[in-house]
């Protein structure tokens, strides 16, 4: 594996073989860190930048293609700066000054582990009425939302960010902060002592 070229890795990885895809993941490691270098990245670090160039990387390997004559590393290249690019453009885009100065989602408390609803308790009846009021406390909630602030909460709790929220309800960013929004006045208003 280690003799075969650049291109020969890539039209492999390109059939489905992973081992080459990790070889030339391996052997391009060093020039994506070379290429995310020069850059800063609005509300992040130096490894976010390199996980866009790896993204980079793999758009390469994927889309190469030699009857272009150009030679893979080049194209590589190209592939790993755009992508840095984007993402530094992106988050110093003033369209984006919301989400990038934004504080996190106070998390809802019904479903946060350190709620009072669910301390860890030594006495077992206790932990599991205190399970039960929190099940009460999330369906409360849950039927108090519309369809589709439900299905955003889902989302958010998955660990989706706001892109992925927005493009897995087919709805713009904005609708998915508004829903947000939302669900936190609702939790505050349903759960006032949980929000001290």
């Amino acid at each position: 594996m280690e003799d075969r070229t650049d291109e020969q890795l890539c039209a492999a990885a390109q059939q489905g073989d992973r081992v080459a895809e990790e070889q030339l993941v391996t052997r391009y490691f060093g020039v994506v860190k070379a290429c995310s270098r020069p850059y800063f990245l609005a509300g992040g670090d130096g490894e976010d930048l390199i996980q866009e160039g790896m993204l980079g990387l793999l758009k390469a390997v994927r889309a190469f293609d030699p009857e272009r004559g150009v030679p893979f590393e080049a194209f590589a290249r190209v592939c790993i700066t755009r992508r840095v690019y984007t993402a530094v453009s992106a988050a110093s885009a003033e369209k984006h000054e919301l989400l990038n100065h934004s504080e996190n989602l106070v998390k809802v408390p019904l479903f946060d582990e350190n709620s009072k609803a669910v301390h860890t308790v030594s006495d077992p009846v206790s932990l599991v009425i205190g399970m039960e009021e929190h099940r009460e406390m999330q369906r409360k909630l849950l039927s108090s939302l519309s369809a589709f602030e439900a299905r955003v909460l889902t989302l958010y709790l998955d660990g989706c960010s706001y892109e992925e929220m927005a493009a897995e309800v087919g709805k713009p960013v904005k609708s998915v902060d508004n829903a947000i929004q939302r669900i936190r006045r609702k939790a505050s208003a349903l759960f006032p002592d949980e929000h001290r």
